[in-house]
């Protein structure tokens, strides 16, 4: 149980994460899944038609001040966080069919965030994250902690539904970071998973968030999942979407052959049933099949400990 005790970035942990949060008393072998429900968020409640011929971009761009930020050089040449901690990359199986999502404003496009991150020596890197509450943000360890760069991020830019040069929602800086001991202290790519916690629950609240799933091996085993994150081999802050099947269940990994590359690090693999969308594995790994840390039930009570931390 070490393994998932929680660690921070922060000197000074909030009382309720000085330890790892688990109930051994609880177990899948009883129950097909265990539940945190989606949110839809307060950004343009009500939504609009798709409508043949309506440009609805246009209307909520000119609604919203959507804020431009041009894409420099600097931003388009920066390595992916995985690069620079290892050498597996995460790779395209096969024939590419991966979609770009433009714009990335509708659910739950908006839920899924280009991360810049800066590190202790100066190395900056990009990747992927998504909201799982109004202050927390799931993202890879080796995003928030890189053993290669000096340990925690020194910073974090999250921007939720970036679309090359338009942030629609702005963006949230953080230092204030997560992850478990079985990535900050092993480096064990079964624990390879983290949060950002940024500093309030504004950006969060107004995009939404998913929800997330612990399933039992039968419930994964062959299941439909999705992706979508900011591909490295793809112009900066373009979100790509691919989807398929879990092809391989393991006690802390799910395998799959969706396309991926660096800088999806961190993505959601999660699953659309009866209209709710939750979350099964953090994607972090390359190799086709590409992998993600399986969302256990250990991993599900450190990520709810996460979402519940107050705004």
């Amino acid at each position: 149980m070490a393994s998932h005790e929680i660690v921070s970035s922060e000197e000074v942990l909030e009382n309720d994460l000085h330890t790892g949060v688990s109930n051994e008393d609880e177990s899948l072998d009883s129950k097909d899944e265990i539940l945190a429900e989606d949110f839809m968020g307060e950004a343009m409640r009500g939504g609009l038609e798709t409508v043949a011929g309506f440009n609805s971009y246009s209307a909520l761009k000119d609604s919203a001040n959507f804020l431009e930020v041009p894409v420099t050089d600097d931003l388009e040449a920066l390595p992916d966080a995985g690069a620079l901690e290892f050498k597996t990359p995460e790779t395209v199986c096969g024939s590419d069919d991966r979609v770009r999502i433009t714009p990335a404003t509708n659910i739950p496009w908006r839920w899924i965030c280009q991360l810049i991150i800066t590190y202790p020596n100066g190395a900056q890197a990009r990747g992927t994250g998504w909201f799982i509450g109004g202050r927390t943000v799931m993202t890879a360890g080796h995003c928030v902690y890189s053993h290669a760069n000096g340990g925690w991020a020194r910073s974090i830019e999250v921007i939720p539904g970036m679309d090359a040069a338009v942030r629609p929602f702005g963006s949230q800086v953080s230092s204030s970071l997560r992850s478990v001991l079985g990535w900050t202290r092993d480096r064990n790519h079964e624990y390879d998973y983290g949060a950002i916690i940024l500093p309030n629950c504004n950006l969060g609240n107004r995009v939404g968030w998913f929800g997330f799933a612990a399933l039992s091996d039968n419930s994964l085993s062959n299941l439909l999942v999705n992706n979508s994150g900011y591909a490295g081999d793809k112009p900066f802050g373009t979100q790509w979407f691919n989807a398929g099947v879990i092809t391989s269940v393991q006690p802390r990994k799910l395998y799959y052959m969706l396309d991926t590359f660096g800088g999806q690090s961190g993505s959601p693999i999660w699953r659309f049933l009866n209209g709710e969308r939750h979350a099964v594995g953090i994607h972090a790994y390359g190799g086709c099949p590409n992998s993600a840390t399986r969302i256990t039930l250990e991993v599900f009570n450190n990520m709810l400990a996460w979402r519940n931390i107050p705004c």
